[in-house]
């Protein structure tokens, strides 16, 4: 009977998440009833749900609500099928993303089922990695689960909601191979002492390089893939050994489980999962490095951002061995270009102060089983009011970030597992940015310069218009964060979405008025104006369907969004500005 309760809380939740992003990414289109009662007609189904339509354009959908037919219905992926006109999907695309939902829909039951017995004060009693290990995934992606190319099995040893530890292999690759590092390849301080006693004899050779290879990785894909050179004796398997690690949100970065301040290891993981192969690309690691020094630096000597607090976890190093028949076909799909890689990253947990405590984004959209918000329970135990609380939010997270946009022309995607947050009787404190290693970009135009960027990092960071750069910042942080954070306050701590929207845009304004020299950039980065681009990312996946490619896939647009921030778009509400 508790399974049977489980299943059906994930199918009704995915099924809510389903008609709320098909309904602002413009692919459904439910009719307004009446109160807080919308009906869809889907094929020869009519399905009726309560909601509340927020300031985002957007569908807040209470799960257990929904019916098909007058009925009370938990079945996900039939939605999927009557609603099959709507998303127009190819047949080949509809039975691909049918086996990302029912996988999507198998984690969920996992992680409902460790969720189920925690209050939200329990949850945030838990180690941070393992609290990672229950949350929710992507808020914005239907199949957030999807990991095309995993069994059961895999799922029970590899995922985060299976909290089991991983044993990294290890491979050595002779400097003949074509092997590439970056910045401090394998830092010592990385390495515990069982880890070197293995890697030893590698660890002090010029001529060879060690690299860190997933469990599954090495199963699936490496030793037959690599296989010429593991039979040339040019690339030396060297087992498993050390630590065990745990796996983020992310699925293909680890943590150190018992030395969290350790550092955190990023691996080339084949796996169909959310809007890509999780594989690493090397380009981004040639600079990655270099760049979370310098962007540590410029927030140490800038005085907003230093008295913001905002923290870098630095990249310290890489390494890529390409698969060089791979790499000899020009158009080859991307995947086999990312096969055997691995990134050095500070560890969020390093990066506490003394009474600090740090926790991913993502952490303030989640709900206990009981459907309480991890982030109510941190504001009832800050002591604080909702407004001062987020006012300290903002003020702490989403300030820094635009001043890196106007400031210096840098685009962070900053989403709720790429953005760190410190705080302090649970009060936030200051921001931690991470994941250098292709989600950041600079505007075009002359701020780059202006920021002391040094020549090669100048040349090598992907440059977007600024209209487009501002997508990092408002989609990223915006839409994929503060548009599932605000709702959860407005149902269970009274605090409106529409005073959420309007401190935020007075947060905003005061800074613009204490900055008057950057003018010309608010005017570029635009962050209040009526209407902003609405950002899809579902609409992408059933447009191009599941074949290989030779490029990553990129979000398509819907219908244009009215921005929360413009005060035309306010209702009147009190709210004070200091």
């Amino acid at each position: 009977m508790e399974q049977s309760n489980h299943w059906r809380i994930v199918n009704q939740r995915l099924m809510a998440r389903l008609l709320g992003e098909c309904t602002y990414e413009g692919v459904l289109s439910p009719r307004h009833r009446e109160g807080d009662v919308y009906e869809l007609n889907a094929g020869q189904h009519c399905y009726r749900f309560q909601a509340r339509r927020t300031p985002w354009d957007f569908l807040w959908i209470r799960p257990h609500t929904v019916l098909r037919d007058g009925a009370p219905f938990s079945d996900a992926v039939q939605m999927i099928l009557d609603c099959r006109d709507a998303f127009a999907m190819t047949d080949i695309t509809l039975g691909n993303f049918i086996e990302e939902i029912n996988n999507t829909l198998t984690g969920d039951l996992l992680r409902q089922q460790k969720l189920a017995a925690k209050t939200a004060g329990q949850l945030l009693d838990l180690p941070p990695i393992s609290l990672e290990a229950l949350l929710d995934g992507h808020p914005k992606l239907l199949a957030n689960r999807g990991r095309l190319g995993w069994s059961v099995d895999d799922l029970q040893q590899y995922s985060p909601e299976a909290s089991q530890p991983i044993t990294l292999r290890w491979l050595a690759a002779h400097r003949t191979t074509g092997i590439r590092t970056f910045g401090t390849p394998t830092p010592e301080a990385c390495l515990l002492s069982a880890e070197r006693e293995v890697l030893t004899d590698y660890l002090s050779s010029p001529d060879w390089s060690l690299v860190p290879v997933h469990p599954w990785q090495w199963q699936r894909y490496i030793q037959s893939q690599y296989i010429a050179m593991l039979q040339s004796g040019t690339l030396v398997d060297l087992g498993e050994c050390g630590p065990g690690y745990l796996p983020q949100q992310s699925i293909r970065t680890l943590s150190n489980m018992d030395e969290p301040n350790r550092c955190d290891l990023k691996l080339s993981l084949t796996v169909l999962n959310t809007s890509s192969y999780r594989g690493i690309p090397p380009e981004p690691m040639a600079w990655a490095p270099e760049l979370s020094d310098w962007l540590a630096t410029t927030a140490a000597h800038d005085p907003f951002l230093c008295a913001a607090g905002l923290t870098v976890q630095r990249e310290l190093g890489g390494v890529h061995l390409p698969q060089p028949h791979q790499q000899g076909v020009e158009g080859t799909p991307y995947r086999y270009r990312e096969m055997l890689g691995a990134v050095w990253r500070e560890s969020l947990s390093s990066k506490a102060e003394p009474g600090e405590q740090g926790w991913i984004f993502a952490v303030l959209m989640q709900t206990d089983a009981a459907g309480f918000p991890l982030a109510a329970e941190m504001i009832r135990c800050s002591g604080l009011s909702v407004e001062a609380w987020l006012t300290e939010l903002f003020d702490r997270i989403t300030l820094p970030l635009y001043h890196l946009l106007c400031r210096y022309g840098i685009g962070l995607v900053a989403h709720g597992q790429n953005l760190g947050v410190m705080f302090q009787k649970f009060c936030p404190q200051r921001v931690v940015i991470k994941d250098f290693h292709g989600d950041v970009r600079l505007a075009e135009g002359d701020l780059p310069t202006q920021a002391g960027l040094t020549e090669s990092l100048a040349q090598h960071l992907p440059r977007l218009p600024p209209a487009h750069l501002l997508h990092d910042l408002y989609t990223g942080h915006l839409v994929t964060g503060l548009r599932f954070l605000s709702p959860l306050l407005e149902e269970h701590l009274g605090f409106p979405e529409r005073a959420f929207y309007q401190l935020l845009h007075a947060r905003l304004k005061r800074y613009q008025l204490a900055h008057p020299e950057l003018a010309s950039s608010f005017a570029q980065f635009d962050l209040l104006r009526p209407s902003m681009e609405r950002v899809c990312l579902n609409k992408v996946r059933f447009c191009i369907g599941y074949s290989d490619d030779a490029a990553r896939p990129t979000p398509a647009l819907g219908p244009a969004l009215p921005n929360p921030l413009h005060p035309q778009n306010h209702q009147p509400l009190e709210i004070c500005h200091e």
